[in-house]
């Protein structure tokens, strides 16, 4: 049901996005105009910034490993995490194509299926926060401009507030021992009955590696909170400041509450479309934004694209490689 409600919302924004995108196709011949003129000093500078920024996401997810027995270098995990992205735009399946692969992947270094999972969970919750932290303020300028319904709002609200309801519910599953016991039992039993026959799994097998698991959760008190914290936030901010240096590569000083609020829209938008990382719906949404907030069309197309290319294609296609290196050495 709830796959079906997010295509659903997908088609409805992706209406919404090409009625307010017509305006610009006017642009598109201004907006190539302006790369004749380009700051093209910026363009490292927007390339530096980004390398930081997935610095901060692969310190991240290091955070969230820490924990657990397996052993990957800093630079494999990003490498790991750049496979990931390509592998979900090259094989689009609501994520689950980025999830088996970093099973697969982190299993060459020592992780069990369930530790990258769970890593993965604290990883994908820490950035949300930080995230939907910048979001907001997007939210409250729609909120301020009367641009945003109540409908939507509480639609927005209701999503959100189950989204954080399971996550709570979760973790308390997941430390409270025999509960979580008795779940997995549950679930074991279920799968032998109705696929049992194809694979066949042990209880006491699983409940031996759900005791470990527990019990190397208890090592996440040892990672500082500000750590998760400044990683999360380091990579949010930072991938924000990889647009604004778009914006002056084609020669527009953007106010910086602008970029913070147009960020944050960005996000809102794209975030909940079906295709994995906004495909599609972010490349055109940047532009119509940004537009939103009175920057030049010509300006808001040439700087989005800037920003796209640099923040979600190049990183894939080095995802690709990446792959190719990782599963060749090890």
């Amino acid at each position: 049901m709830a796959k079906w409600f997010r295509w659903a919302l997908s088609l409805v924004l992706l209406i919404v996005l090409i009625y307010f995108f017509r305006p610009l196709i006017g642009e598109i011949k201004a907006a190539a105009d302006l790369f004749s003129n380009a700051q093209w000093i910026w363009l490292p500078v927007a390339l530096l910034i980004q390398v930081v920024s997935y610095g901060f996401l692969t310190w991240l997810n290091a955070l969230a490993l820490q924990p657990f027995n397996g052993r990957i270098g800093f630079w494999q995990l990003a490498g790991l995490l750049t496979a990931m992205a390509f592998i979900q735009v090259a094989i689009p399946s609501a994520g689950a194509s980025g999830v088996a692969l970093r099973l697969r992947l982190l299993g060459k270094f020592g992780y069990k299926a369930e530790e990258a999972l769970f890593s993965l969970a604290v990883e994908t919750i820490a950035e949300i926060i930080a995230l939907v932290s910048v979001a907001l303020i997007g939210v409250a300028y729609l909120l301020h401009a009367s641009r945003l319904a109540a409908s939507d709002l509480s639609w927005l609200l209701l999503a959100s507030a189950g989204s954080l309801g399971l996550i709570f519910l979760g973790w308390r599953l997941l430390r409270d021992k025999d509960k979580s016991g008795r779940f997995l039992q549950k679930l074991i039993f279920l799968w032998n009955r109705l696929a049992g026959r194809f694979k066949k799994l042990d209880a006491v097998t699983y409940m031996e590696r759900l005791d470990v698991f527990q019990s190397n959760l208890d090592q996440y008190r040892q990672v500082p909170f500000w750590k998760f914290c400044l990683a999360s936030y380091g990579k949010v901010l930072l991938d924000a400041a990889t647009m604004w240096a778009g914006f002056y590569l084609v020669g527009y000083a953007i106010h910086g509450s602008t970029l913070v609020i147009g960020y944050g829209l960005v996000l809102t938008f794209s975030g909940v479309a079906a295709l994995p990382g906004g495909l599609g719906m972010a490349d055109a949404y940047v532009p119509v934004i940004f537009s939103w907030l009175d920057i030049p069309g010509s300006v808001a197309l040439a700087a989005g694209l800037v920003y796209r290319l640099i923040a979600y294609w190049l990183l894939r296609f080095i995802g690709f490689i990446s792959w190719q290196i990782i599963e060749a050495r090890y």
